[in-house]
């Protein structure tokens, strides 16, 4: 089973403790000799593209709306959805852990399509 991990946070959060980026960086590394890291990166500010009632507009963020940004996407091919809970669950504890008081959310999304052909 494939999951998409986005880690998000208040867009006024700032650069996160270098302390949380090494430990991050460390869990990537770990992640990727287990097999079961695809893909991750970082997220800078998006370009959203809309249709609405006919017309199709774009805006270049940051939105000034947002409640909260992704800062970044992390592709995993787990064995169950328990096992993706406890890679979000664990991402949490970093950040509460190496940036106390700063709100995080981790959203796990299932990816419902066919895998990519190997090349």
């Amino acid at each position: 089973m494939r999951y998409m991990m986005l880690v998000k946070m208040a867009p006024d959060a700032g650069p996160p403790p270098v302390a949380l980026m090494e430990a991050v960086e460390g869990e990537i590394r770990q992640q990727y000799a287990d097999g079961i890291l695809l893909d991750a990166d970082g997220l800078g500010p998006g370009l959203e593209i809309r249709l609405t009632a006919g017309e199709v507009t774009h805006v270049d963020g940051p939105f000034a709306e947002a409640k909260e940004v992704a800062g970044g996407f992390s592709l995993f091919e787990v064995r169950s959805h328990d096992e993706a809970a406890e890679l979000g669950r664990r991402m949490v504890q970093l950040h509460e852990e190496l940036w106390p008081g700063q709100d995080v959310a981790v959203e796990m999304r299932p990816l419902v399509g066919p895998p990519a052909p190997a090349e």
